[in-house]
């Protein structure tokens, strides 16, 4: 067999992509590109989760393998594969306790990606939900979008973690928090109670704030 060098690899993706194989070399390439996966080159591993998320096998199989791709050292190609789950809908639930994981990577990149597939799962990404809470204190900005948004489409499963973020010392986060729950929750009166007590606190706390930079005149008295 040909050594599978990363000019080889971009081969092997260029000809499923573009042309496709045979089922018997489908399956060939499938051990192929399994076995891609652990070879010492990252670009190899990340051109092999490219090619094993388009070829033609059945999708139980690519999303295995892309759950491994998860758990790569490199992070680009855990990115890869986190993207690549996105496109497998209800199909990747498989893998959602590796990309709950993944909202904790080191890699920002990586963690952004985790959520904007686990949101498109809607609903079923309810499991993730305390993890995409935690997101909503990222410092890149992009990174909470997108967790915001994957919150707004597990939808009102992610009611209660939301609540218990109105308890966080930031008064930043709490505010993500209140914006997301009047989306998901406008008319439900626990929720508008809880909100109005998060806020109720946090003019309090401004109000204590502004007197903290008051300083009182002393004057002499002969």
């Amino acid at each position: 067999m040909e050594l599978l060098t990363p000019q080889v690899m971009h081969k092997l993706v260029f000809t499923i992509f573009v042309h496709g194989l045979s089922d018997a070399q489908t399956n060939a390439a499938h051990e192929v590109l399994l076995e891609a996966q652990d070879n010492p080159n990252p670009q190899v591993r990340e051109m092999a989760v490219v090619a094993l998320a388009e070829l033609q096998v059945p999708a139980a199989k690519r999303v295995a393998a892309l759950a491994k791709g998860m758990r790569d050292s490199s992070a680009r190609v855990r990115r890869r594969a986190a993207r690549a789950l996105g496109d497998f809908g209800v199909q990747a639930i498989p893998a959602m306790p590796t990309l709950v994981i993944g909202l904790r990577d080191a890699d920002t990149s990586v963690r952004r990606d985790c959520a904007g597939t686990l949101g498109r799962l809607g609903p079923a990404a309810g499991p993730a939900v305390h993890g995409l809470v935690n997101l909503l204190g990222e410092a890149d900005t992009r990174c909470r979008v997108v967790a915001a948004t994957a919150l707004k489409q597990v939808g009102r499963g992610a009611v209660p973690t939301l609540l218990d973020g109105l308890r966080n010392a930031d008064s930043e986060f709490r505010g993500r928090c209140i914006k997301i729950l009047n989306h998901l929750a406008p008319d439900d009166d626990d929720v508008r109670a809880a909100i109005r007590t998060a806020e109720a606190e946090d003019d309090r706390c401004r109000g204590m704030s502004s007197t903290d930079h008051f300083i009182p005149l002393v004057f002499a008295v002969s």
